[in-house]
């Protein structure tokens, strides 16, 4: 099977947690990968790549609201086509639940990451 790098949206190579360059044989995978590292990053975690981070910690607190979620598909949908996936080849829908919102984002109608923001405490969970 073939392996190939994990290469970023802005053409560099990937990191894995460990410092190693990160392999992957699917390339589904690798836009999974990118999609949870921009859910999981500020909106200017990057100084190199300003504007990528879809700054979900900004909703904490916030009351669990159709404005709110709104709110948190708007930064995705930013993050996502900023250098990166072409507007309308992915989806974004919102769940509310009690006092969470979970993110799911779909290429090819696949679940592939999701992000779990809780309005009351300071939780932000992606998988």
């Amino acid at each position: 099977m073939p392996v190939d790098f994990r290469w970023s949206s802005q053409g560099g190579i990937m990191l894995d947690g460990t410092g190693d360059i990160c392999l992957t044989s699917d390339s589904i995978e690798s836009y999974a990968d990118m999609v949870r590292s921009r859910l999981k990053a500020a909106i200017n975690a990057w100084k190199l790549y300003p504007g990528i981070g879809a700054g979900l910690k900004q909703s904490l607190g916030y009351a669990n609201s159709n404005e709110t979620e709104i709110a948190l598909r708007k930064r995705v949908l930013s993050s996502l086509t900023t250098n990166f996936l072409p507007s309308g080849t992915f989806d974004v829908n919102t769940l509310a639940l009690d006092d969470e919102i979970t993110v799911m984002v779909y290429l090819n109608q696949s679940l592939i990451a999701q992000a779990t923001v809780s309005t009351n405490s300071d939780a932000v969970t992606v998988s």
